[in-house]
């Protein structure tokens, strides 16, 4: 068949106008859809199946909202539904509806998606209120009570259990019906006369590969289509357009094959079976090799003991607790026995039970030792190996082991309260989060499958009007393969799935990180400010010190820090200390360490100062400014030379490793925290620290600073491999499938295999991201000691010749931060609030809640507001961070 001018022309018309229509009814605006108001709450109800619908919501600002997700579907990709900026990741059950209750929201827009990143949703709020964009941790999913995310994950196990045994029941009906189909169709390709006529009738074909379209391709088509009737099309949208195009096809030359002309008359229906039972086995891969992507905290909460030994009311009412934790052998044995015990199931157990703990056994929950002496191993939630002894009235963790010993203990926190909950729920709203490296593949997500779309198109216009005999034939499996090699879930999973193992790798290792951001950033960290007190040392008080006035000059250094402090500056990383001490004891205790520069006496409100300083220092010299610290706020000293030459601290990483880290465990901590570029708190320090900082250290060991980069490290080269993998096999698989090589080599893409490709793409990613578990975030921690001259001595010291540079924070008035920070931390708490001037009363002072300083009350004053009172603040970075969460706060 020649070339047809005007064929040409009136297939390029229709593949511009299905260009044009695809483009309109993709990206033209939405309409939103209104809630309802009624007893003070606004409440829409959001039909999940193949996607959102509708997809836009429109609210109120500063009325609670309540998302009733009636989800008519199974499967992986829409059973959670995330907003990033709320950080909040609920669990959608399949076939069930989920109640997701928002707080007040000001006005603005609010995005939410599937936990693939594939199905996306947005909660519109409009109005004037400024209501506060919430605390991730207060938001609810079905109730007013903590969720337990440790039952949340075991819920989710089974549901991904139940799909998988669904999936596999299908995998087997398609292939026993498609086998034969393939089979006999592939014999009959090699030689004719290998396979009777009868055989590979269409009929009989059609016959066997019906009920694989219908009743095996269910689950692909039940999302795929009203996927793309909500505008939101996924993978199954390419596949149920694929698929169904060449069943359609196959069906017609089995009805009317004159309809086509000769050559064109060959039918597809090993391809459609094939294709739909290999998208279903790469799914049920996909399922199985996503348990392990969450075993890391799984596994945490597998080692919750499920029952208790609960001491009988009889025996508690008939002792007091002085009998209990009585020294002898005597009340010993009377707890110990069995028969004054009764076990029950660990989610029966009530705040204030008294509960036995044998050697051996795990913790059932969280609580305070009564009677007894235990060794404790901790690892799972610190990742300190070392055992911990612990006597009356010490904390216990549950689902801890105990290694020797026996006691008594008095639980204080149950079920979502618990430590292990709480990590759960920590990493579960982290997972919740976006790391910037994912924005780029969002963008181009959105328009992925309609752009594979008008690919399509145009394939088929470009072979049916130009392409060789038989040009239908080549058109229709051209199209179709583009349509089903294409993966737009391996660009939503590649970095999700990393940042999910990533997460609870870290959990696993005590290093709890609160944001995909910033496990993303933790990377380019160039300087780590440490607090002294209680963090590179004990915090314990001099024994000759007034209890109202402590002093900690002889206090010790932490087991790990000089090891922690050694490994950094290995890595060429700076290491700078603030101590609210004299220059000699700060001074000692830096050279001790091997810090490079000590700021000391540093006022008690002063560290987030100090580190708003070091950040516009850095930022001078990115721009090859040269800036003196000690010029301009503080004096420097150089001990042992004599010179008293002003020094800066100055930063030597390169431009992509600059960022400033704040390491610290004080409720004076938290403002530093909050300033930092990324916020180290330490977990034996207080909740206010923690809730500043951006990760918790668990077991308070620096060494957990360097786990947290090696952390950052290994999970960045894994996304980089996923997004390399995902933007490569859509690059290069995507033109192969549209005939770009059949010039060069005449070979045409089987929809068999762009079917087999795409089913085994995001397998790839999922394996991948899996590799993350056998990371070592240990490594360099030990060979910083090890090539040095010195080791540790009794003392956790090195006695070497460093030493460090030392500035006084010699300011008799405290400059407070502007509100220009440069703090660039992304922050889904931060509340749109703003300054008020409210009138003043002379002379008035007021209480920081952050960091408690006394602060003076006039016109110039730093305040927000919360529930209708005012609260006074020493600075921007004080009120943004009592802004984050004022309820902690305020309970202080």
């Amino acid at each position: 068949m020649g070339f047809n001018i005007f064929l040409f022309v009136v297939a390029l018309l229709i593949a511009a106008a299905a260009t044009w229509a695809i483009l309109r009814f993709f990206f033209a605006p939405q309409q939103g859809t209104a809630g309802t108001i009624s007893n003070g709450q606004q409440q829409a109800t959001i039909t999940v199946k193949g996607g959102y619908s509708p997809a836009v919501v429109n609210m109120k600002a500063g009325v609670p909202i309540t998302l009733t997700f009636d989800r008519q579907e199974t499967g992986e990709c829409t059973s959670h539904v995330v907003f990033g900026d709320l950080g909040l990741d609920a669990m959608l059950p399949g076939n069930t509806s989920t109640d997701v209750k928002l707080p007040a929201l000001p006005a603005g827009e609010h995005p939410f998606a599937c936990g693939m990143n594939m199905v996306h949703g947005l909660l519109r709020v409009e109005g004037d209120s400024a209501a506060p964009i919430p605390q991730a941790g207060v938001l609810q999913q079905t109730s007013s009570e903590p969720v337990d995310a440790a039952q949340a994950e075991q819920s989710e196990a089974q549901e991904r259990r139940n799909e998988i045994k669904a999936l596999t029941k299908l995998v087997i009906v398609g292939a026993v019906l498609t086998i034969p189909v393939f089979l006999t169709t592939m014999l009959h390709m090699a030689d004719s006369s290998l396979v009777p006529h009868w055989m590979v009738n269409p009929w009989l074909q059609a016959i066997l590969i019906t009920p694989v379209m219908f009743y095996c391709g269910h689950p692909i088509h039940n999302v795929g289509f009203p996927a793309l009737a909500h505008r939101s099309p996924d993978m199954n949208s390419l596949v149920s357009l694929g698929t169904g195009a060449a069943y359609l096809y196959s069906l017609i030359i089995c009805i009317a094959p004159w309809v086509f002309p000769e050559g064109s008359r060959e039918p597809y229906f090993e391809s459609v079976g094939v294709v739909i039972t290999l998208v279903l086995v790469g799914r049920l891969l996909e399922n199985k090799a996503r348990e392990g992507t969450g075993k890391a905290v799984q596994s945490l909460i597998k080692l919750r003991p499920r029952t208790a030994h609960k001491l009988r009311e009889t025996v508690v009412s008939a002792n007091s607790i002085a009998t209990f934790s009585a020294d002898g052998e005597v009340s010993k044995a009377q707890w110990l026995n069995p028969a004054n015990c009764i076990d029950i199931d660990a989610d029966a157990i009530a705040t204030g039970d008294l509960l036995v703990v044998r050697n051996g056994e795990r913790i059932p929950t969280d609580g305070v030792i009564v009677a007894g002496e235990v060794t404790v191993d901790e690892s799972m939630i610190t990742g300190e190996s070392k055992p911990v002894i612990k006597t009356k009235d010490a904390l216990l963790t549950g689902a801890t082991v105990v290694l020797k010993g026996d006691c008594v203990m008095r639980a204080t926190q149950v079920g979502a309260n618990t430590v292990l909950s709480q990590i759960t729920t920590m990493v579960a709203r982290a997972q919740a989060t976006k790391a910037p490296v994912q924005q780029l593949a969002d963008r181009i997500a959105r328009y992925f499958v309609p752009a594979v779309m008008i690919i399509a198109v145009w394939t088929f216009a470009i072979w049916v009007s130009v392409g060789p005999s038989p040009q239908l034939a080549h058109a229709l499996v051209t199209a179709v393969s583009v349509l089903i090699i294409a993966c737009p879930c391996a660009l939503g999973l590649a970095t999700p799935l990393s940042v999910t193992v990533a997460l609870g790798l870290g959990a696993t290792n005590g290093v709890l990180v609160t944001s995909a951001k910033a496990l993303e950033q933790a990377r380019r960290i160039g300087t780590v400010v440490f607090d002294k007190t209680g963090t590179i040392t004990r915090g314990v008080v001099d024994d000759t010190a007034d209890w109202n006035k402590p002093s900690y000059e002889k206090d010790t250094i932490k087991d790990g820090s000089v090891k922690a402090i050694a490994a950094l500056r290995a890595r060429g990383i700076r290491t700078v200390m603030l101590s609210g001490d004299k220059a000699e004891v700060a001074g000692r205790i830096a050279r001790e360490v091997g810090i490079d520069t000590v700021i000391c006496e540093v006022k008690p409100d002063g560290k987030a100062h100090w580190i708003e300083h070091l950040q516009r220092e850095r930022d001078a010299q990115q721009v090859g400014e040269q800036s003196n610290l000690g010029n301009s706020t503080g004096k420097a000293n150089q001990h042992h030379t004599g010179d008293n030459q002003h020094s800066s601290v100055t930063l030597t990483k390169k431009p992509e490793s600059n960022l400033i880290a704040m390491v610290g465990d004080g409720i004076n901590d938290a403002p530093a925290l909050a300033q930092a570029d990324l916020g180290i708190a330490i977990g034996t320090g207080t909740d206010v620290a923690m809730q500043s900082a951006d990760v918790t250290l668990m077991s308070g060991d620096l060494r957990g600073v360097l786990k947290t980069i090696n952390l950052s490290e290994v999970t960045m080269r894994n996304i980089r491999e996923n997004l390399g993998w995902a933007f490569g096999y859509n690059i290069i698989g995507i033109p192969v499938a549209a005939g770009v090589l059949f010039p060069f080599t005449g070979w045409l893409l089987s929809p068999m295999i762009a079917g087999l490709a795409m089913a085994l793409s995001s397998v790839c990613l999922v394996l991948n991201a899996n590799r993350l578990h056998t990371a070592n975030i240990n490594s360099g921690i030990g060979t910083a000691m090890a090539n040095q001259s010195t080791t540790p001595n009794a003392n956790n010291s090195v006695p070497e010749t460093h030493e460090p540079t030392i500035i006084v924070d010699d300011r008799t008035e405290l400059t407070h931060l502007s509100g220009q920070s440069h703090n660039t931390k992304e922050n889904p708490m931060d509340m749109n609030m703003h300054m008020h001037h409210n009138a003043p009363v002379d002379g008035e002072t007021a209480t920081d809640p952050v960091c408690g300083m006394t602060v003076s009350v006039n016109a110039d004053a730093i305040t927000r507001e919360f529930e209708g009172k005012t609260y006074y603040f020493c600075g921007e970075h004080c009120a943004n961070n009592f802004a984050k969460a004022p309820q902690i706060f305020l309970e202080k």
